[in-house]
Formats: C-alpha cells, sequence, structure tokens
C-alpha cells in the first residue's frame, strides 16, 4: 500500500495512519473497492440459449420434398463456400457463421466494467504520490528550511547571497558588539530578513510551478488511460487478443512507461523527493515510449531485424530502466547501426573525493550544473537544497567540506585531515577559535597541538599550514555556515558550539 512506504513525518504520524488518517483512508477504501469489484465481476457459468427451438422449427421435416427453388437455396447453404456469407454494407461487424465463428462474450458488460476500474486506478495512481506530497510533504520541507535559517543566519544568507534584496536596504544589518540572547542582530531585524524570505521563498520555489507539468501528467496519463481502455475491450470482446499488431507495440511501451513512472513516484514518495524537474521527466518519459518501442522493433542486432513481435515484450521489460538508461542503449544502439564508437565515459566525478558524497548524490549534483568542488564551495545552498531536494543540513555539510577541500584537496594525505577534526571548513573554524581562547588554557593547548599534528602529517609548514587554517576560519561563506549550524542545533538537528560574536572575528 503506498501509506506503507512513507516515512514518519513526525512522532504523531504512525498513529494517525491507523485513526483516520487521509492516506490510511484513502488506500483501505481503494483496497475494498478492488477486492469488492474483483468479486463482483468474475464471471460465471453462461446461461443456456433459449432460442434454439424457434430455429429447429424453421428446418422441414426429414423425407418432406422440397420445391425447386427452395432446393436450390438448401444446396447452396450447404456448400463450405456458404458456410460463411459476406457482410452486408449495412453490417459492419456481422461475426461468420458456420462451426469455425468466434462465439460472442456472455461477459462483456462485466469485463469492461473491470476494464474501466483498472484503467482509472492506474490514472489515480499517477497521480496520487505528487497531489500527496504537494498537500503535506512540501509544506513540511518548506517548514523544516525556514526553521534551520532562523535567527542571524538569514541576515547572513541575504547578505552573502541576495544583497540587491529591498529588505537589506530597508533593515541594514548593523552588528551588535555582545551577543543578546545568542544573536548578533536584533530580533525585529532578523524576524524582517525572515518574513521577506517567506514570499520571495513563494516567488523562487512555491508550489505554483508544479501546476504545468502536474497538468500536463494529467492529460497524458487521462489519454493513455482512455486509449488502453478501448483497445482492452476490443480485445476483451474478440476474444483473440492483442497479437503482434502495431497497436500491441504502443500498448507494451506505454504500459512499460507508466509502470517505471508509477515505482519511481512511490520511491520519491517515501523519500519526501519530487522536484519539477522529475515531473517533467515523467511527462517525456511517456512521450518518448512510443517512438523508442518503434524504432527499437527498426533496428537489427547482429544483421538481424528485431521485429514487431520481438518487441513487444522487449518494450514493457525495458519499462524498469530508468530514462537515462534508455538513452544509453538508445545511443549504443545507434552506434551500431551508424558504425560510431561508443562515446560513454564512465569514470570518477570529482565530488566524490568529498567523504559524505557517493556517485549517485554526485550525478544528482551533476544535474544542476554542480560539477566540480569549487563550485560546490560557493553554491547558494538554499537555492541547491531546493533543486536537489536533499536535506538542507547535508547541502550545508558538503559544501562546508568542499571549502576545506579548495585549499587541501591536493595533498595526498589529505584525508589525514578527517581523523584530526578538520575535515571541512566548519571543523576549522572550531580549532582556530579555540587555539585563540585564552580563557581556556586545556582547550586552547589542544587545539593548537592538533594544528601541529596536522601540518607534520601533510608535510606543510606549521606556520603555512596555520596561515591557510585562518584563511578558511575567515572566509565569509564558513561564517554564514557556522551560523546556519547554530540555527541547526537549536532545532535540535545536532549539538554545537556559540554563534559567531563579532568580537571573534
Amino acid at each position: 500500500m503506498i501509506s506503507a512506504q512513507v516515512e514518519p513525518m513526525d512522532g504523531a504520524f504512525p498513529q494517525k495512519c491507523h485513526r483516520g488518517h487521509p492516506a490510511g483512508i484513502l488506500t483501505a477504501t481503494m483496497s475494498l473497492a478492488f477486492l469488492a469489484a474483483t468479486v463482483w465481476l468474475v464471471p460465471r457459468a453462461p446461461a443456456q440459449a433459449k432460442d434454439v427451438a424457434p430455429q429447429a422449427a424453421t428446418k422441414p421435416a426429414a423425407g418432406t420434398p422440397l420445391s425447386k427453388p427452395a432446393a436450390s437455396r438448401a444446396a447452396v447453404s450447404a456448400s463450405p463456400s456458404a458456410q460463411a456469407p459476406a457482410a452486408t454494407a449495412g453490417d459492419k461487424a456481422a461475426p461468420p457463421a458456420g462451426p469455425q465463428a468466434q462465439p460472442q462474450n456472455p461477459h462483456q458488460w462485466r469485463d469492461n466494467r473491470l476494464i474501466d476500474f483498472f484503467c482509472t486506478l492506474g490514472v489515480l495512481l499517477v497521480l496520487y504520490p505528487i497531489a500527496r506530497f504537494l498537500l503535506k510533504q512540501w509544506l513540511l520541507r518548506r517548514e523544516k528550511l525556514l526553521g534551520a535559517l532562523d535567527g542571524d543566519a538569514i541576515v547572513y544568507y541575504y547578505q552573502q547571497f541576495r544583497a540587491g534584496s529591498p529588505v537589506v536596504r530597508q533593515h541594514p544589518p548593523i552588528e551588535r558588539k555582545k551577543l543578546v540572547d545568542h544573536r548578533v542582530f536584533p530580533k525585529e531585524v532578523s524576524d524582517a530578513y525572515m518574513e521577506s524570505f517567506r514570499k520571495d521563498f513563494s516567488r523562487w520555489y512555491g508550489r505554483k510551478y508544479y501546476i504545468a507539468p502536474v497538468a500536463m501528467l494529467a492529460l497524458l496519463s487521462a489519454v493513455s488511460g482512455w486509449w488502453a481502455d478501448e483497445i482492452l475491450r476490443a480485445w476483451a470482446s474478440n476474444g483473440i487478443g492483442p497479437g503482434t499488431s502495431l497497436r500491441a507495440l504502443v500498448a507494451s511501451g506505454l504500459a512499460g512507461a507508466f509502470v517505471w513512472v508509477i515505482s519511481d513516484e512511490l520511491d520519491r514518495l517515501r523519500k519526501r523527493d519530487f522536484t519539477t524537474s522529475d515531473v517533467y521527466y515523467y511527462d517525456f518519459r511517456i512521450l518518448l515510449a512510443i517512438p523508442f518501442a518503434w524504432a527499437l522493433s527498426a533496428s537489427s542486432i547482429d544483421g538481424k531485424l528485431l521485429g514487431v513481435p520481438t518487441v513487444i515484450p522487449l518494450a514493457y521489460f525495458l519499462g524498469s530502466f530508468p530514462t537515462k538508461t534508455l538513452f544509453t542503449i538508445a545511443r549504443r544502439i545507434g552506434s551500431q547501426q551508424l558504425k560510431l564508437g561508443d562515446d560513454q565515459v564512465n569514470g570518477t566525478l570529482e565530488l566524490e573525493k568529498l567523504q559524505s558524497i557517493g556517485k549517485t548524490n554526485a550525478e544528482r549534483f551533476n544535474d544542476e550544473g554542480i560539477t566540480t568542488i569549487t563550485a560546490l564551495a560557493y553554491v547558494d545552498p538554499i537555492d541547491l537544497t531546493i533543486r536537489t531536494n536533499f536535506d538542507f543540513s547535508y547541502v550545508v555539510d558538503c559544501v562546508s567540506q568542499a571549502l576545506a577541500w579548495i585549499y587541501f584537496g591536493k595533498n595526498e594525505k589529505y584525508d589525514d585531515l578527517l581523523g584530526l577534526s578538520l575535515r571541512g571548513s566548519q571543523e576549522v573554524y572550531s580549532v582556530i577559535q579555540n587555539a585563540g581562547d585564552a580563557s581556556n588554557a586545556e582547550k586552547k593547548a589542544r587545539a593548537q597541538q592538533t594544528i601541529l599534528d596536522a601540518a607534520a602529517d601533510l608535510k606543510i609548514p606549521p606556520n603555512a599550514f596555520r596561515s591557510s587554517l585562518d584563511q578558511i576560519a575567515e572566509d565569509p561563506y564558513t561564517k554564514f555556515l557556522v551560523n546556519v549550524w547554530c540555527c541547526l542545533a537549536d532545532v535540535g538537528h545536532r549539538p554545537t558550539t556559540k554563534a559567531v560574536s563579532p568580537d571573534t572575528r
């Protein structure tokens, strides 16, 4: 069931799911409707025909002499060629007569209702995950992001990434010399910036941008569902099945595309991960299914034409592959047909050098134009969070690591820094602050020793290494990340140290 794959949004969600939660009610209703329809629409034994006697009564009795015209008609009707009389112009769908005639389906009405039910359910299953995300989970992600930027972090964000916004001119961010309630800026200033960000968020990333792709997906699903309903009715009525026609190829390709779309939607619903680009890709995938299936049927492998009968099952099975994999298959088949080399590049992306980024996430960043670690270090983390749908704290950590990698990533001993609490710019800032903290001699000595050990491991002169650490700690992006991380800790993400004070800059 769909609701079983959704991650809990808060501590009370599992109870709500069993005590009248809309998702649970909808899922239970759909399950009961499916069960009831299956039981009600199961074909039963056909009733005996009652119109046999009148037909038999028209036959002449045995031994009765026939007139000449009647004898002629009887001879013609007895001939094999007369077993299937030609249809007249007004008889469009007259079934052939004789022993080889196809019997009419006595359960046609019930079969049609069952086909209608499954096609309608399929269309609803395409639209339900996106609708649930927009109505519930999208709001959850937005509130989580707003909570992470509460306080000084939102002011630093506008200073760093939106310096030309009207709110910066209306409320100049003047820092206080001393922290008040762990704040560098007055509360009324940060509140004004937060109110501006709420409006800007709706303008930049609001749900209105989902209207166009979701509308196109609904239209494609409805048209495909209607066409599938008509085709399935025709196949059910003639009792022959799809055969090996082009219509069967189209139906197989569309079915495979919708299988992948629904599977990907359910997976993203569980992860709370829907972007407008994802929905556009669903539209593109459905439109791609038919021409891809036709092109595949006209292709040849090892000099042998695949043909429609072979490709009909392949078009459906390819539905289990992502869209990028289909392009890889198409590119390789095209290369073979045109005698070209395969230009597919298989290698490690630069972003995979960071500790927290694997291949899948590196490809996700790459799709958004972030192909190098330097680009990641100075990207707008909020914009990147919205575009990738990654968790905001994860994006902040990746940017923090990228800032430190710029200075030491080329060193072959860079991985040794991970074990010395110097994996990112935030950790570097903390060590530098502790090394200059005269109020705590033990913490100061430990931080200074850490700096010396790290310089020895990297084989860098201590003074040069300390200068690099100072550069990282004084970077405006580092200060922004430190303040954001403090706000993340305030809303319960993880422990942290004090916010950045003007006296420590």
